[in-house]
């Protein structure tokens, strides 16, 4: 009986749906198959499909930036399979550097204006898959390359109609960031005006190039007197779409706008959500939905929040799709994180809290150990990260939090504790800013400890799964065994 193998079509065929770590077994089988994968360009449908993945496209993405000859752009068959197991390799070992805690640390020193009052200047920067982007108390902006950080850059703003200036000397304050893919957004002020400023970035040009557009909706003298923007939390990014939210100041009501960042055009503008719902405290979005998390007071003269609300609304309509109250009371503050469906709350005097905002059921909880929460982020769907107001990070199993079987065993939740960075004193002396961000590949802190400058530093984990494992591994051994604050 003649098998189906021995028909190179039916082979070609068959060998076609295996995926990239089963092809790899499959060319050593026999000469057959092998030259069956050769002869059909299996390693280039693999990739193609592959790159159709979150996880591969994103890494690829990443790896062509820290290396740009990595992959050329005229692939041959055998560049298919190269950067088919390389990126399949660096996936596996991103994981594990994730769950071991093994990165490579580096910290940089930032342009610094000393605040003209005591008080301490927030810090906001952002980071895109190529760029670092951070907002002096000047107002001017900041850049640095990901993957080469070693130097700052004072990013250029180029004169244009839609930037409304009246007077040349006058020049833009810019607060709130946000970046999203090569589109940069930030408000900030002109005057007396608030704007919303839109920046298509040129890459590879020196100094950065910002080509404004500014979105006359909100720069409307007249109309801008009734809303107020917090600069800490009012615009969120997303493919094309930019939300921005501000506070109507007749009656304290949440005011929500939608906009096309490619094509200009507002999907609605100022759409309200009355007060007695709370004060809006965050909010984010996905390719559907907004995810609105208010907080209210019973007691205005009060700074303890007495309950807490998720609203998850059509991002196309802004029909109210759920709403529901949260266990956290008497906090002052609770942060918040959204991802693919799920959304993280946590507290100093709570615990963090998993939510699925479809059916509005809370999937999992656990203790974070410690009353100084500063922030929270969910990392690549499979990571949750949390940073103490020390600059300590502890990173936790997401999967494990909401597993039944797992989600009340705290040793199977808590992967790793990376020590704060290195204080300048040579005695403990508090944080006095401090500002995070993370991806898949990096966790980016920038602190201040009292009158120093504050430092940028960054924990690469991408850095850490391209080089030789052993000489790493000793080198994060040093890092972690640095006294902790």
């Amino acid at each position: 009986m003649t098998s189906p193998f021995d028909n190179q079509k039916i082979t070609k065929t068959i060998l076609g749906y295996l995926d990239c770590q089963n092809l790899r077994i499959a060319e050593n089988v026999c000469l057959q198959w092998k030259k069956a994968i050769y002869d059909g360009h299996l390693w280039e449908k693999v990739f193609r499909r592959n790159m159709q993945l979150p996880d591969w496209k994103k890494l690829e993405q990443a790896l062509k930036l820290r290396n740009p000859g990595l992959f050329p752009s005229d692939f041959e068959i055998n560049n298919y399979k190269e950067a088919c197991c390389h990126i399949e390799d660096i996936i596996k070992k991103l994981e594990r550097k994730w769950t071991k805690g093994i990165y490579t640390s580096s910290n940089y020193p930032l342009e610094f204006t000393p605040p003209k009052n005591k008080t301490s200047e927030p810090i906001y920067f952002s980071m895109s898959k190529s760029l670092i982007v951070r907002v002096l108390p000047t107002g001017r902006i900041s850049t640095r390359n990901r993957w080469a950080p070693e130097d700052e850059h004072i990013a250029h703003l180029i004169p244009n109609k839609n930037i409304p200036i009246d007077n040349v000397d006058l020049h833009p304050i810019m607060k709130s960031v946000q970046f999203n893919g090569d589109t940069f957004a930030a408000v900030g002020l002109v005057g007396t005006r608030k704007i919303l400023f839109l920046f298509s970035v040129k890459e590879h040009a020196e100094p950065l190039l910002l080509r404004c557009s500014a979105w006359r909706g909100i720069e409307n003298t007249a109309a801008d007197s009734h809303y107020n923007f917090n600069p800490n939390n009012c615009i969120r990014l997303k493919n094309d779409l930019l939300v921005l939210c501000g506070k109507k100041v007749a009656d304290s009501s949440t005011v929500v706008s939608v906009m096309n960042t490619t094509t200009k055009e507002s999907l609605y503008q100022n759409l309200e959500i009355p007060s007695r719902v709370g004060q809006l405290s965050d909010f984010s979005l996905d390719e559907w939905r907004i995810i609105l998390f208010f907080g209210r007071k019973e007691n205005p003269r009060l700074q303890q929040v007495d309950r807490y609300v998720l609203q998850i609304r059509d991002l196309a309509s802004f029909t109210l799709l759920r709403s529901f109250v949260l266990p956290v009371t008497r906090s002052r503050v609770c942060h918040f994180d959204y991802s693919n469906g799920l959304a993280v709350t946590g507290s100093d005097d709570s615990p963090i809290r998993i939510w699925n905002v479809t059916n509005g059921t809370c999937d999992g909880d656990f203790s974070h150990g410690g009353g100084n929460l500063f922030a929270l982020k969910i990392i690549a769907d499979r990571l949750i990260a949390t940073c103490d107001h020390q600059g300590v990070i502890k990173l936790w199993d997401l999967k494990a939090a909401t597993d039944l079987a797992t989600r009340d065993n705290p040793s199977r939740l808590l992967l790793r504790t990376l020590n704060s960075p290195t204080s300048p004193y040579t005695k403990v002396r508090k944080v006095k800013t401090l500002a995070m961000q993370a991806d898949e590949f990096q966790v980016a802190l920038i602190l201040q400890h009292d009158a120093k400058p504050p430092k940028l530093y960054l924990m690469d984990f991408l850095a850490s799964a391209v080089v030789n494992d052993e000489e790493l591994e000793k080198k994060t051994k040093q890092v972690r065994e640095r006294p902790q604050l």
